[in-house]
């Protein structure tokens, strides 16, 4: 009978706690001796992790706990410039997630099809609205989503969700439950924490 594999855990430098190493952020050193954030954990070389929430970034800057880790105690570390570099990985992250559930027609899009979709219980995991989607339109679909207790969450401008996923303006999207969808809130969730955004 074989043992079941136990995920490898890794400690976050900011606040301490250790945690399964795929939940936390990577940091590594360029040949330059440069910080890059190693977000997908593929790059060589020794790591140290933080989770991925601003105020463990933060905390770790303010402790000089990455040089440390790193072995590189001269190392100059900026926690705005390693928020952002985190920030910027999410959204690709995101967008990339988003077009890959448009190819695998996980996707629905446009107000009336998202309700129509909802209203029918079509199994969405979650519905995405734009930051510039109109009031009314935004108290429909919240109303719709939340009497099926499906989760709401905001953000890009209707013109970027339409062009992630290959139509025209877009101010509602809905994924259909599964692995994929399940990945993207993942990452929404971590793109929240680091954004400080509700």
């Amino acid at each position: 009978m074989s043992k079941r594999c136990r995920e490898p855990e890794r400690t976050c430098v900011g606040c301490r706690v250790s945690q399964a190493q795929a939940s936390l952020v990577r940091y590594v050193l360029s040949p330059q001796q440069q910080l890059l954030v190693d977000y997908r954990q593929k790059l060589p070389g020794r790591g140290v992790y933080t989770c991925c929430d601003i105020d463990c970034v933060v905390k770790a800057v303010e402790r000089k706990q990455l040089q440390r880790g790193l072995k590189v105690p001269q190392l100059e570390v900026d926690s705005d410039q390693i928020v952002m570099a985190i920030i910027e990985t999410l959204l690709q992250r995101i967008e990339n997630l988003l077009g890959m559930a448009r190819k695998s027609g996980q996707a629905v899009s446009g107000s009336q099809a998202v309700l129509n979709g909802i209203r029918r219980n079509e199994g969405f995991a979650f519905v995405l609205l734009s930051d510039d989607v109109s009031t009314g339109i935004a108290t429909k679909v919240l109303s719709a989503a939340e009497n099926r207790r499906i989760e709401v969450f905001q953000m890009f401008s209707k013109g970027r969700i339409g062009e992630i996923l290959g139509k025209g303006e877009r101010s509602v999207a809905a994924l259909q439950a599964g692995k994929l969808a399940n990945a993207i809130r993942l990452e929404v969730q971590r793109y929240k924490r680091m954004s400080r955004e509700n």
